[in-house]
């Protein structure tokens, strides 16, 4: 990379560093019992999120600006080194270099940050390949980027172009954004200070995804007593685990007899998944990559687990102190509760899904934690209140921000028994027992032997992992959103404690039997659980599957939008799932892609049935633009929801000036202020 094309980064990392310093800091000063690891790798996202938070109200009051940026990111390094003045981390930094190197090196786990080093790189591959521009447009790396990247790219471009403070939904004009944006919000930052969409959001996903592997292995090591082999293994079982799909890959090598042909030319087969009816998806490039907020979602519920669980061991030792012992005690386990509760406070606006998997499982957790899980009077019940009014109060003003009388996913919700072994369009479907056991491989016995086994993990670390495995059995029998398949959403969670526990088994039985065929056997058990994933990251890494965006037309467009046309105004199109206006202008939408309105639970019909007349110019169509306060109508010969309704061209060109024309799109104002602007 050149100089000049590396400049651009510059800013936007400098803001990312900003942003996580006061997470450290924080739990430096309010948690000193974590590790350096978890506080680092917890308390940088920690920090980014709380930094994102603070932008909504910057943007709404003085404006979302690179100065405002700035003045953000000099706060966040001032509020760090306040909350670090009294803990001795500063002076620390004063000893020389090699002593600061030999005691970092104390801590390091060779085996776990090669791993991390390893995905690192994997990422870096990833991500620079994620979103490129050529001469025929944007493509993306990967279908489900491909699929799930036009509502981020839309978000990211609506704060950073199009000045939307507070948030409005990008897909329907007059509803708030009843979305969990702030990962979306943080890009739209990097984008003000200097990058494009497609590149802020690979960007961060990349820096994220880093810090996501650093907390996914304190976590596991948190659950596994420190036990780095444990943490080691679950990072890899669930980044890379998956289902039985690398068989179909076999039966390809079986018919072709070109085992390196296969590999490098159809290594991974999306067609065969889906006549397999695989439906349970590896969690980091089904959701982690494409959908992304669990970027944000993850760390902040492993963070507040970890406190949790310690502030279960504080109260069980300060229940079991003296008087006067308690009383010596300068911060007691009220303290950790609450701190919990506001690290789950933050989830509203990172990761909805998440929220909702926390929100199942801490009734559970309340009797988990405890000594005790039959005794009543061994559960901190002062302090699990003060947890549940924590997270309530903090979370309870994004809720209203996201709502406003707005409707939710969560509208959808219903029983449906048994659904997931469904086939879709099958008048047979899977037995529920075979369609779990080709999803999960040997995950499935494997987690019941874990369930079952003797002292793999320590006993508070263990049940806090069993409290997440009812999520299965809710997920099998309650559909929470419009659109089933968003289940899985929940099931990453549930996965994550599946990963620990099956590590937790494999590491334990390797180390107790030193026989050369139980660990051949153990080994390829573990490479049946990653090999699909690791197949399709094969397919990605040699640039199979590149699906186009937008094309270069469609790119000049949202260019000269951006130029053209005031950041509020509103506009009208046909909306496809790929629409420019969409993705990258920046403005705001009458009405955009029906399908993503539907996953979120908003009634769409009568606006699109508006959509449809309008563009076809029916009677009354003046009038009804005005009264929707419409300032553009954008005419596309080519990018139509419905390819039977066309709109009426002759009839905009009447009437109203055509201020853009390209190839395939024309577009017109249509509102008083806009004709004036046209000139």
């Amino acid at each position: 990379m050149s100089l000049n094309a590396a400049l651009p980064l510059v800013a936007p990392l400098l803001l990312l560093v900003a942003l996580a310093l006061p997470g450290i800091a924080a739990l430096v000063r309010l948690a000193p019992f974590l590790t350096p690891l978890e506080r680092f790798a917890h308390g940088a996202v920690l920090g980014i999120v709380a930094g994102t938070l603070a932008m909504l109200p910057l943007g709404i009051l003085v404006g979302f600006s690179a100065p405002v940026l700035v003045v953000l990111a000099v706060a966040s390094v001032v509020v760090a080194a306040w909350l670090l003045r009294s803990t001795g981390v500063l002076r620390a930094f004063r000893r020389p270099p090699g002593e600061l190197l030999a005691g970092f090196s104390d801590h390091v786990d060779i085996v776990g940050f090669a791993i991390i080093g390893l995905f690192t790189v994997r990422w870096v591959a990833l991500w620079t390949s994620a979103m490129t521009f050529d001469a025929s447009g944007l493509w993306a790396g990967h279908e489900y980027l491909w699929s799930d990247w036009p509502t981020h790219l839309g978000i990211v471009s609506s704060f950073a172009y199009g000045d939307n403070f507070p948030p409005q939904h990008t897909l329907y004009a007059g509803l708030p954004m009843s979305y969990h944006f702030l990962s979306d919000l943080t890009p739209a930052a990097m984008v003000v200070l200097g990058m494009d969409p497609a590149g802020a959001l690979s960007l961060h996903s990349f820096v994220l995804s880093v810090l996501l592997a650093l907390s996914l292995y304190a976590f596991a090591r948190r659950m596994a007593g420190g036990d780095r082999g444990i943490a080691s293994l679950a990072l890899v079982l669930f980044l890379l685990g998956g289902s039985l799909i690398w068989i179909a890959t076999l039966g390809t090598i079986n018919e072709s007899h070109d085992l390196i042909g296969t590999l490098t030319t159809t290594p991974f087969d999306r067609a065969a998944q889906d006549s397999l009816h695989i439906q349970f998806l590896n969690p980091y490039i089904a959701f982690v990559m494409s959908q992304r907020a669990y970027l944000y979602g993850l760390p902040l519920v492993m963070l507040s687990l970890t406190l949790l669980l310690m502030a279960a061991r504080r109260a069980d030792a300060l229940r079991r102190a003296t008087a006067a012992a308690r009383r010596a005690r300068r911060y007691g386990s009220l303290g950790l509760f609450v701190l919990a509760g506001v690290v789950a406070g933050f989830l509203p606006l990172s990761h909805l899904p998440t929220l909702l998997t926390l929100a199942m499982v801490t009734p559970i957790l309340v009797f988990a934690l405890a000594p005790r899980p039959w005794a009543l009077d061994s559960i901190p019940w002062l302090g699990w209140i003060a947890f549940h009014v924590t997270w309530v109060l903090v979370a309870l003003p994004q809720l209203a921000l996201q709502l406003r009388g707005g409707s939710s996913a969560l509208s959808a919700i219903r029983l449906e028994l048994g659904w997931m072994p469904a086939a879709p369009g099958s008048p047979v479907p899977d037995e529920w027992w075979w369609f779990w056991l080709k999803n999960l491989g040997l995950f499935a016995p494997f987690l019941v032997l874990a369930v079952i086994g003797w002292r793999l993990l320590p006993p508070r670390p263990f049940r806090l992992l069993l409290a997440f495995m009812p999520l299965f059995a809710i997920a099998n029998v309650v559909v929470f959103q419009p659109w089933d398949r968003d289940n899985n959403k929940i099931l990453v969670y549930w996965f994550l404690a599946v990963a620990i526990l099956v590590a937790a088994l494999v590491v334990q039985t390797w180390r107790r039997h030193r026989s050369a065929t139980v660990r051949f056997l153990l080994a390829g058990a573990v490479a049946t659980m990653i090999a699909g994933p690791i197949l399709e990251n094969l397919a990605q890494w040699e640039g199979q599957g590149r699906f186009q965006m937008l094309t270069t037309e469609q790119i000049q467009l949202d260019a000269q939008i951006r130029s053209k046309t005031d950041p509020h105004a509103l506009f009208l199109s046909s909306a496809g799932h790929h629409d420019p206006l969409m993705m990258l202008a920046g403005r705001r939408l009458f009405m955009g892609y029906w399908g993503q309105l539907w996953v979120s639970g908003i009634p769409y019909q009568q606006r699109q049935a508006e959509v449809k007349d309008l563009l076809q110019f029916r009677s009354g169509t003046e009038a009804r633009l005005t009264q929707e306060k419409i300032d553009y109508v954008v005419i596309s010969t080519t990018d139509v929801t419905d390819p039977d309704t066309l709109a009426n061209l002759d009839a905009y060109e009447g009437r109203y000036p055509a201020i853009i024309k390209t190839t395939h799109y024309q577009v017109f104002a249509v509102s008083p202020g806009a004709i004036d602007a046209a000139g």
